[in-house]
C-alpha cells in the first residue's frame, strides 16, 4: 500500500509539472520577446528664433529638457540656430508629454545681446504623425518658434 502511494504521487507530481510547463509557455506568444526595454519615442522639433522686432536671431543656443525631469534631459544634444535663426532638433527619449526649450545667447554681443528664455512645449497625440506600438510610442513633429527679448545693457 505504501508503494502504491508513493506511485500515485509520483505520477501526480509528474503530471502536475508536465501541465504547469505546458500553461507557462502557451502563455509566452509573439509579444513575449518584447518584456524588457524602455518606452521610447522620436521627436523632431524645428523653428525660427526671432527677436521682438522680428528679425531672425543667428547663433542661439537651444537645450531641450523633460518638464517631469528637472534639469538637462541626457542624451539630447543642444544645438544653435543658422544663419537664419532657424534650428532643427531630433532624438530618441523616454515618452513626455511636454518638453522645456531653453535659449541661450551664448555668444555675446557679435549679433546683439538677448535675455535667455524657456519656452514650454506640450506633446499630445495630434503631434505624432507615425503611430508606434508596444514600447515605441512613434515620431512626433512639432514647429516651436522661439522670441527672444534684448538684453538692456547697464550704463555704469
Amino acid at each position: 500500500m505504501k508503494k502504491l502511494n508513493r506511485q500515485l504521487i509520483k505520477a501526480t507530481n509528474w503530471a502536475l509539472s508536465g501541465l504547469m510547463a505546458l500553461v507557462g509557455f502557451a502563455g509566452c506568444d509573439r509579444f513575449g520577446s518584447e518584456e524588457y526595454g524602455t518606452p521610447n519615442a522620436d521627436y523632431e522639433f524645428s523653428g525660427k528664433v526671432t527677436g521682438a522686432k522680428g528679425e531672425a536671431v543667428p547663433h542661439i543656443q537651444i537645450k531641450v529638457t523633460r518638464e517631469d525631469q528637472h534639469g538637462y534631459a541626457p542624451g539630447i544634444d543642444s544645438v544653435r540656430t543658422d544663419a537664419d535663426g532657424k534650428y532643427n532638433i531630433t532624438f530618441n527619449h523616454f515618452p513626455s508629454e511636454s518638453f522645456s526649450f531653453i535659449a541661450t545667447d551664448v555668444d555675446g554681443a557679435l549679433n546683439g545681446s538677448y535675455r535667455s528664455d524657456t519656452t514650454k512645449v506640450e506633446i499630445t497625440d495630434k503631434d505624432f504623425d507615425k503611430k508606434g506600438n508596444s514600447w515605441y510610442a512613434g515620431t512626433a513633429k512639432k514647429e516651436v518658434n522661439i522670441t527672444l527679448k534684448e538684453e538692456e545693457l547697464q550704463s555704469e
